[in-house]
Formats: C-alpha cells, sequence, structure tokens
C-alpha cells in the first residue's frame, strides 16, 4: 500500500457516503494513472493494481444491505 493507491482497506462500506468519496478517489486515481483496471469477475469482484507499488485490489460494490468491500489481495 502506498499515498498512489490507497493506505487502508475497507472491508465494508459502511455508509453511502463513505461509499461515494472512495469511489470518487478511485475514479480519481484511474484517471490520472495512478492506479489501472485489471478484470472483473462473474459475480461482480473487480481488480485494480497500483502503478507504483504494484499492489493488487479488489473491489465489490455495496447493494443494498450488502455493503461491499475494497480489499488488498495477497
Amino acid at each position: 500500500m502506498c499515498e498512489d493507491c490507497f493506505t487502508r482497506e475497507y472491508p465494508s462500506f459502511k455508509s453511502e457516503s463513505i461509499w461515494l468519496e472512495f469511489d470518487l478517489e478511485l475514479g480519481i486515481k484511474l484517471g490520472n494513472g495512478k492506479m489501472k483496471y485489471l478484470s472483473n469477475t462473474d459475480d461482480g469482484e473487480y481488480f485494480y493494481q497500483c502503478e507504483h507499488c504494484n499492489q493488487k485490489w479488489r473491489l465489490k460494490d455495496p447493494d443494498l444491505s450488502f455493503r461491499g468491500y475494497f480489499i488488498k489481495v495477497q
């Protein structure tokens, strides 16, 4: 983890405002080339990688009562 990608994981997005803030930050990092999209799965997980430290991340968007997550891929 580094400042170019994210300095923390989100095991759950506890509120809509946290999710929206995170989603904006991810979009900015993708737009300025700090992060890159790798792939997605049939069940709606998305994978990203930091261009600086090469850390891989797994994202699942929140949906109704499911709060989603953004965690490191080990």
